[in-house]
């Protein structure tokens, strides 16, 4: 039985007006198929939530009357998207209709955890949350966890790295977290559209936008941890300087000349003169 609004159905006591059941597709008996129907009375025994509704209803078509018994559905079948990098995988499922349905939660009866993103309702719009029955397509995505985005500091260079850690993880100024094996400082974090410095200050991973921690222990002799490699010259007087600069730099490439000859007393240049 598919439940429809009758809008020529008149105004009704508050025990039927919690059935919402005011027309419905019934099987018509005269007609042969299932016709739309208008309720005209619902057994006081059929309650919401009830499994099964009991009434009389007249066939829009041929307007018998007649009794009618309909099992209310417990699942409706949707269509689900599960959006996973560049690949998208849809599927018909059927959804509880008692739990309704929220962006940004997880979706009931999925194998794997889901978290909805998006609900396109039968009706063709875009909505944070439905009941199963209103349900047209419903996009998700998989639930890894959440994604907090840090900026390592080291020395004068930043590098970036991603944690993925459950929603209620707490993180805090001050603290230290570890980011791909190494013990960094957390300085200041990211979380409801402002930049949290002081000592103390902690949210959950779930509003975290971004962490900026800072290593602060230099790595042993031998190891190369920190980027060591020379950076590009502020401006081109720097690069063609002939100023002293470190053995590691390449420094400025000269052409060599041959020596100018000198004599044994005094190391004076001698001039030598072209034949006349």
């Amino acid at each position: 039985m598919a439940e429809r609004a009758d809008p020529s159905a008149p105004s009704e006591g508050p025990a039927r007006a919690a059935t919402r059941l005011l027309a419905a597709e019934l099987f018509c008996e005269t007609c042969g198929r299932e016709t739309v129907h208008r309720i005209l009375r619902i057994d006081r025994s059929s309650r919401p939530g009830a499994t099964a509704i009991r009434g009389t209803a007249r066939c829009r078509e041929c307007r018998w009357t007649h009794p009618f018994e309909s099992v209310v559905p417990r699942e409706v079948e949707v269509m689900r998207m599960v959006s996973e990098g560049d690949r998208t995988d849809r599927e018909r499922i059927f959804l509880p209709v008692h739990h309704r349905v929220q962006v940004g939660s997880s979706l009931p009866g999925a194998a794997a955890p889901l978290l909805v993103r998006r609900i396109d309702t039968r009706d063709g719009r875009q909505v944070g949350s439905a009941a199963p029955e209103q349900i047209a397509t419903v996009w998700t995505t998989r639930d890894v966890g959440a994604v907090v985005r840090v900026s390592v500091i080291e020395g004068r260079f930043t590098r970036t790295a991603r944690l993925v850690v459950p929603p209620e993880t707490p993180y805090a100024v001050g603290e230290r977290v570890s980011v791909d094996g190494t013990r960094l400082e957390v300085i200041a974090l990211r979380a409801r559209g402002r930049t949290w410095r002081r000592p103390g200050d902690a949210f959950p991973a779930a509003e975290v936008q971004r962490l900026y921690a800072r290593r602060t222990v230099i790595p042993p002799a031998g190891r190369r941890d920190w980027r060591s490699e020379r950076g590009r010259p502020s401006s081109v007087a720097s690069s063609t300087s002939r100023a002293g600069r470190s053995r590691s730099g390449p420094g400025v490439r000269r052409t060599r000349t041959a020596p100018s000859a000198r004599t044994a007393l005094g190391g004076a240049q001698v001039h030598r003169s072209s034949p006349a």
